[in-house]
């Protein structure tokens, strides 16, 4: 995991939401002097829709001169481009399948972090961005930032991560607490324990509530003692209590970790609040596993 960012990719539909994750991305470029790869996926079927009336209305005809297409969304890109100056975005329109060509250049172009729309993981399937968000998610790599809400300026400046482990770190807390001292901001950290009588060994959850924001504080402080942190405990379902800190707190970013289950990645907790709606989610996977194919479900 690198942070700052080297290089980010942030691919768009021309959808609104789409335009969330770009002005993010773009944000986040700005102020790290990151590189930035902007890409549109024209389709491979020429029934499918891409979420941009122009380009539709080509594909809608029936007959559709490959070239004349390509052209257009290239055109549409570079007008997203100059609305990101002073960021300067390398542009890239490719046809295939869209889930299968972002992973294809998050991994060609090595890029650190991959920002998408997230409104489909709702189940709105209007824009092709929207449906490839889940597959993406699925796909262990570098941070993902899905995006459904964005300040016009694009910054995410209010911070919360959802941290189960109260005495060891983990890459997400870590990624949160760089992106708060990036920020120079105060970032709250929210540590979920189950319901009473929850049968646990405790490898997920403290038991122990009263000793927890203890241990958070010390682990905090070892990390990175420069960072003003507010730790907050609740009991429950933890998607449930996740999504309901952060709006309490009114939080731009919620930071969480991916984890494996027994269904794949990535995991039953991050899957729930990835589908809850929140302004902007970065999804950080365990360094050992980031890399790992998983083939349990469709890419």
């Amino acid at each position: 995991m690198n942070w700052p960012p080297q290089r980010i990719l942030v691919a768009t539909d021309f959808s609104d939401v789409a335009g969330a994750a770009v002005r993010a991305a773009a944000a986040l470029a700005r102020r790290t002097g990151a590189a930035l790869d902007l890409v549109h996926v024209l389709p491979d079927r020429p029934d499918a829709l891409t979420g941009f009336e122009a380009l539709d209305a080509l594909l809608l005809r029936g007959v559709v001169d490959p070239e004349k297409l390509r052209a257009q969304a290239h055109a549409a890109l570079e007008a997203v481009a100059r609305r990101l100056a002073p960021v300067e975005a390398k542009l890239h329109v490719v046809r295939g399948q869209p889930a299968a060509e972002i992973l294809a250049l998050r991994e060609l172009l090595r890029v650190d972090l991959v920002a998408l729309g997230g409104s489909g993981l709702r189940g709105l399937r209007r824009f092709v961005l929207g449906s490839v968000a889940d597959r993406v998610l699925r796909r262990p790599g570098c941070p993902l930032l899905l995006v459904n809400h964005a300040p016009p300026n694009g910054e995410l400046k209010t911070g919360v991560v959802a941290q189960e482990y109260p005495d060891r770190s983990t890459p997400w807390l870590e990624l949160a607490l760089k992106v708060a001292h990036d920020e120079r901001g105060e970032l709250v950290v929210l540590h979920v324990l189950p319901q009473r009588g929850y049968a646990s060994d405790a490898h997920h959850v403290d038991l122990e509530p009263e000793r927890a924001p203890e241990k958070l504080e010390r682990l905090i402080h070892d990390l990175d003692g420069t960072v003003p942190v507010r730790i907050e405990t609740s009991r429950g379902d933890a998607a449930q209590r996740i999504v309901e800190g952060t709006l309490k707190e009114g939080a731009d970013l919620l930071v969480i970790g991916a984890e494996r289950n027994r269904d794949g990645w990535p995991g039953r907790v991050t899957d729930r609040v990835a589908r809850a709606g929140l302004p902007a989610l970065l999804v950080v996977w365990p360094d050992a596993e980031a890399d790992e194919e998983f083939e349990g479900r469709d890419a």
